[in-house]
């Protein structure tokens, strides 16, 4: 059988609708194990920002994948971008596997991702954008290019946009308590937004693992 792929998501629930496109799923040591076109797929919750280093590491020292794709949602810094484009972090991706994509149509926009320690709202996503040359936040990218590199397995960093630049997520997905009726309907509004956003980006991943796969 041809090596293995190691898909990482900060949460489960990010890549429930991509475990769905794996046949013979099972689960082990913490794992979802199944086959995308005939190449075992691996997929892996880190936890938001990383918490679960040692299990990742357990986890690429288990399976030796090939690559591991890195992948979930990001909040929008250029301001261009709109919830369900598909964005290459080039900074937080191996330039082996980068560089087999760029003529593949597979993403809106390709760029640099800024790190952060908590989920970014509307101001900190601009102050982000007037440092230039970002196109996108999250909380895990950057990590992963760091611990990939020291257990030497390439790495590529690919997420899907959740929020707009001036877009802040709801109160009630942060855990924090709702204060208003209007609290209440953006949230359900998200959650609807977040369900076709889940399909889209397994949709985005079957073909990212196909075209690095050919």
């Amino acid at each position: 059988m041809a090596p293995k792929i190691l898909v990482t998501f900060a949460l489960r629930h990010e890549g429930l609708s991509f475990e769905r496109k794996l046949t013979r799923r099972a689960v082990k040591h913490g794992l979802t194990v199944g086959l995308l076109g005939g190449r075992e797929v691996a997929v892996f919750p880190l936890g938001v920002g990383v918490r679960n280093k040692d299990g990742f590491r357990s986890a690429v020292g288990e399976l030796n994948p090939e690559f591991v794709v890195n992948s979930g949602f990001a909040g929008a810094v250029r301001t261009l971008l709109e919830p369900g484009d598909f964005v290459l972090a080039n900074d937080c991706s191996s330039p082996e596997l980068s560089t087999r994509l760029l003529t593949t149509g597979l993403f809106e926009a390709q760029g640099r991702f800024a790190c952060v320690d908590e989920v970014a709202d509307a101001g900190i996503k601009e102050r982000i954008n007037l440092q230039g040359n970002v196109v996108a936040v999250d909380m895990e990218s950057a990590q992963m290019a760091a611990l990939c590199a020291d257990l030497a397995v390439p790495c590529l960093s690919a997420k899907m946009i959740s929020d707009r630049y001036d877009e802040s997520i709801p109160d009630l997905f942060l855990g924090r308590a709702a204060r208003r009726i209007k609290d209440l309907t953006d949230a359900i509004w998200f959650a609807s937004r977040m369900l076709v956003l889940r399909s889209n980006l397994a949709d985005r991943l079957v073909a990212l693992i196909r075209s690095l796969s050919g």
